[in-house]
């Protein structure tokens, strides 16, 4: 539990560490554009915000080619940590799926002990029990414990 909860710390981390520098990085860019919309870090926090999720409003968009690339490394970054959750779910999901078929296993294996060790206690009592049949020319042993010979 506790190595998942570092995982997803550490995704949101790289989410805000790639928030603020292409948000730098573009203002920084198009800041000398005329008729940019990135005239602050704030307007540029949230154009990588939107990027990076992958949602993409359009509202804001870089105007330079050299802009566009930086968009294109931000879109790219944020693809890339989408597919991190699918993985941290994905090893979750291994890990209990193989706990689960170990006590699947653990208990089969405690269960055909327990037949088999019932069974055993079965055909051994029935060793020691006299037969239910009653035939002319055997002994019989009688439950008060005298023998008697049938003729």
């Amino acid at each position: 539990m506790l190595y998942t909860i570092f995982q997803v710390c550490c995704l949101f981390l790289f989410i805000a560490m790639g928030i603020f520098t292409f948000s730098a990085l573009m203002h920084s860019v198009e800041v000398d554009q005329p008729g940019t919309p990135f005239s602050s870090i704030p307007d540029a926090w949230w154009w990588a915000a939107v990027s990076i999720s992958t949602v993409g409003y359009g509202d804001v968009v870089p105007i330079s080619y050299l802009g566009r690339c930086v968009a294109f490394g931000c879109i790219s970054f944020g693809i890339i940590l989408n597919g991190m959750p699918i993985s941290i779910l994905f090893n979750k999901f291994s890990d209990y799926y193989a706990k689960l078929k170990e006590q699947e296993y653990t208990f089969s294996n405690t269960e055909r002990t327990f037949q088999l060790r019932k069974r055993l206690r079965r055909k051994c009592d029935s060793c020691f029990e006299p037969p239910l049949e009653d035939s002319d020319d055997e002994i019989h042993y009688r439950p008060g414990g005298r023998q008697a010979n049938q003729e």
